[in-house]
């Protein structure tokens, strides 16, 4: 039994018991889902703003702001409620593979922490059920154009099986510079559920740092194992683990031009380790799957107004973006892990290729916040520009 139906069991485990603790003595069953469709495409998991504001106004319909309270009450799409990002992560204390215990940082007595852990069942019941959201809502969520943090909402309900999940594309920018829509200040307090969500079934779009270990070759010199394929879609600097420039085309395929300094978020403290996994296909995460958004009246990008010196982005075209996964050999045949720094870009990316009609993508959540700080012989780390041969 590989973890990730391990974690599926202990999921669903997991739902009933958090269930019946949240709804007294009614309990909750779950069932497996479905697999991913061939046949589905990019809408089945971004919606565009026309479609959102045709529907708005339909029974049991939720938009979802993710940006801070502070710029929701700013302005924010009409009828929206507010869900803080930081609602759907939630930090774990790391376990030492060596010890079983938990991992310390160099001064022996804090213990390392994953900041941006998916929502256990329990977690995200008590969410959505506050927030008067039940099986049958669709939910669109929302940050500003390419921030992965609306989707990361998407992935956490597809993962536990809600259907009608969707983030817009384009985002509050698209919304209100390209469109011309209006925005609203006063807040949308939501009506808690009656009763508690009940998650019925579980997508298993979620792997371990196990799970992607166990992709690795360790024995031949790391080489990711026939029929899988890695994917990393941070940007050049945290791909080679230094200050990176590019210097011509785009960030997937320029030329770069690094320095000495590494480069990662976690602090030295927590054992960290700049680079990239050995034989990862790099995609730059803006460059590879959005576009600028082309007025065809003007044939020029519009601009942001809530993003100083920005054009509003969209997605690209699902033949352009699947003759990118081309390129790098993540084709439909293979089965492929994303991962960014902590799980939110790639879980956009894993969202993409379900909408392309991959059926075997999953997202490392844990991410290079996790993968970091392990153990170097299991989870092996290099440096450099390995995007045209090896590591």
């Amino acid at each position: 039994m590989n973890l990730r139906t391990l974690f599926a069991i202990l999921a669903l485990s997991a739902t009933t018991t958090g269930a019946a603790l949240l709804s007294g003595c009614n309990s909750s069953s779950a069932t497996a889902a479905s697999a991913p469709s061939t046949t589905a495409t990019l809408s089945d998991y971004f919606k565009t703003t026309d479609w959102v504001a045709t529907h708005a106004s339909d029974a049991n319909f939720v938009i979802v702001d993710t940006r801070s309270k502070a710029n929701y009450d700013l302005g924010h799409i009409p009828g929206a409620i507010s869900i803080p990002r930081d609602q759907f992560y939630f930090p774990r204390k790391v376990i030492d593979a060596t010890t079983g215990k938990y991992k310390l940082q160099a001064d022996g007595v804090t213990p390392v922490q994953l900041a941006y852990d998916i929502p256990t069942p329990a977690e995200l019941i008590d969410i959505l059920t506050r927030n008067g959201i039940t099986p049958d809502t669709t939910v669109v969520s929302y940050d500003n154009d390419t921030s992965s943090y609306g989707p990361r909402v998407t992935w956490v309900l597809k993962s536990y099986g809600h259907a009608k999940a969707y983030a817009i594309d384009g985002g509050i920018d698209k919304w209100k510079d390209v469109d011309g829509r209006a925005l609203e200040t006063a807040a949308v307090t939501p009506t808690a559920a009656a009763k508690p969500y009940k998650i019925a079934s579980y997508n298993n779009y979620r792997i371990t740092k196990s799970d992607l270990a166990a992709a690795i070759d360790t024995a031949n010199g790391n080489v990711t194992k026939a029929g899988y394929v890695i994917s990393d879609v941070r940007t050049p600097s945290e791909y080679t683990g230094f200050g990176t420039t590019v210097t011509s085309g785009t960030a997937s395929a320029g030329t770069w031009t690094q320095n000495t300094t590494p480069f990662i978020y976690r602090t030295t403290a927590d054992g960290a380790r700049p680079g990239h996994i050995p034989y990862d296909k790099f995609s730059d995460y803006e460059s590879a799957v959005f576009t600028d958004y082309i007025n065809p009246a003007t044939n020029q990008p519009v601009a942001s107004t809530l993003q100083s010196g920005r054009n509003v982005k969209v997605l690209k075209s699902a033949t352009d973006i699947q003759a990118h996964f081309i390129s790098l050999g993540i084709t439909k045949d293979k089965i492929v892990y994303n991962f960014c720094e902590g799980g939110f870009r790639s879980g956009v990316y894993t969202l993409i290729q379900l909408g392309l009609g991959y059926t075997s993508v999953y997202n490392y959540d844990g991410s290079w916040n996790e993968w970091s700080i392990q153990d170097a012989t299991l989870y092996p780390v290099v440096t450099g520009d390995g995007r045209i041969s090896g590591p």
